[in-house]
């Protein structure tokens, strides 16, 4: 008969696991030289950079009462607890335990003599203290903590990435909402100058000075000019409403009242290598592929065998009263060796799992690398435009009061007529109106693009 010997038996159960070699960890996505424009970043205070006293207010009100930043804060907790029950894996188990075994032989059965001194009734009492432990000589249990460690930093990351996004948007929908409200009270002005400017043609066509065509013109417009006011009634109530959801407000909350003008921050996008240690979830990301990284050991270790010492201690007597003498005392200790020989392929499952989840991983790590790329590009591309458009439009607002004021001027000269003075009037809430859009939209930008930069964040 073939005779296997042990020791290369044993040799060749731990060579099994040697042969699973680790993968690498996945390449860091390639960054661009340099951002198409540079500048300081904003820092943790970008906030207060607006000089608007009611966002820090509504902000602080959302970070108390965001069910988002609530669900977040609750997963960074469950990390946490999860990575102290991870690191208690390579400790030893202690219990204690105490029991009472009580017994009565039938004499109906023919088995048992009756004669020999042996009790018929039986009280065993036992105390004792038991203790199992399993030597962690492949790291299976440093790598597991090691991952739910790097776990718990994602977690954290990731709240702190959902505490800036929800100051990010509610300062964009509370620019939406100033931004929104001065918008409507120019369209108002522009429907009530058109519509006296259809009064006036009425008048003139009424008067047989005009025929009918300007009239149904004038009406035209003076309708649309309505319809664009009802639109912007809708639009200032959905920002409203959704700022009141953000904050967890009630529906129909009085919202802060705007007061004063809006600083326009000088906000810049920095070094682009430098964009991976200032954005929470780019950091969150990272830990993601380490903790991927660190489950895969744990998967090879699976494959060597496990060492456990078990043993316990303690007093076991009949009857129980004995229990605490010294004749009454025992102990045990069995070490065990757990050799893996055959499972039908689970252990190879489980680390073709953590393999894949690696290559996930690493895959939203460069995806999010890419998209924090394109955010700061996009809002610095917008910023420039905006910039170039609030300047033009701050030029046609400036000539449209000057014809307004010569306008006026000669009306009090008796030159121009109430149809002259009505069309001035309706073009300045015009241009005020594309001001006001520019304006308030470039504000939002330089929200997007301190919240794409990292807010001021830092993972120390």
């Amino acid at each position: 008969m073939l005779r296997v010997n042990k020791t290369f038996l044993l040799a060749a159960l731990v060579l099994a696991g040697c042969a699973h070699d680790p993968m690498a960890k996945p390449k860091e996505p390639a960054m661009p030289v340099a951002f198409s424009q540079a500048g300081v970043v904003a820092d943790a205070k970008w906030a207060e950079s607006f000089g608007d006293p009611a966002l820090l207010e509504l902000i602080a009100q959302a970070r108390k009462n965001s069910p988002d930043l609530a669900i977040a804060r609750a997963r960074q907790r469950e990390a946490v607890a999860l990575l102290a029950s991870a690191s208690a894996g390579d400790q030893p188990a202690v219990s204690v335990g105490a029991g009472l075994e009580s017994s009565r032989i039938s004499l109906e059965t023919g088995r048992t003599p009756v004669g020999f001194g042996i009790p018929r009734r039986t009280d065993v009492g036992a105390v004792g203290v038991k203790a199992s432990w399993e030597l962690d000589v492949w790291g299976r249990e440093a790598a597991k903590t090691k991952g739910a460690d790097a776990d718990s930093r994602a977690a954290k990351f990731t709240a702190e990435q959902a505490e800036l996004a929800l100051s990010a948007e509610v300062a964009r929908l509370w620019f939406a909402v100033r931004g929104t409200r001065e918008q409507l009270a120019f369209l108002e002005t522009e429907f009530a100058t058109r519509f006296r400017e259809m009064e006036i043609v009425e008048k003139t066509v009424g008067a047989g000075l005009l025929d009918s065509d300007p009239l149904s013109s004038a009406r035209l417009a003076a309708a649309q000019a309505k319809v664009d006011e009802g639109l912007g009634r809708r639009r200032l109530a959905a920002a409203e409403n959704a700022l009141r959801a953000l904050i967890g407000s009630a529906p129909g909350a009085k919202l802060p009242e705007a007061k004063g003008a809006v600083v326009m921050p000088a906000f810049g996008a920095g070094v682009p290598s430098e964009l991976l240690l200032r954005r929470p979830d780019l950091a969150a990301a990272a830990e993601r592929v380490d903790a991927a990284l660190a489950r895969e050991g744990a998967a090879i270790a699976d494959f060597y065998p496990s060492v456990t010492l078990n043993g316990q201690a303690g007093w076991q007597a009949d009857p129980a009263s004995r229990v605490g003498r010294g004749a009454s005392s025992f102990w045990t200790l069995t070490p065990s060796l757990d050799l893996p020989l055959f499972d039908a392929g689970r252990r190879e499952a489980n680390l073709e799992v953590a393999r894949a989840r690696i290559d996930g991983s690493g895959a939203e790590w460069t995806k999010a690398v890419l998209g924090a790329f394109r955010e700061v590009e996009d809002a610095l591309a917008d910023l420039r435009e905006l910039a170039m458009q609030e300047e033009l439009t701050g030029r046609v607002l400036a000539a449209v009061r000057v014809r307004l004021a010569n306008a006026e001027a000669r009306r009090q000269a008796g030159l121009a007529n109430e149809n002259e003075i009505t069309a001035a009037h309706r073009d300045e809430a015009l241009a005020a109106r594309t001001l006001s859009l520019v304006v308030w939209e470039r504000r939002q930008v330089a929200v997007r693009l301190a919240a794409a930069t990292g807010g001021g964040w830092s993972a120390k």
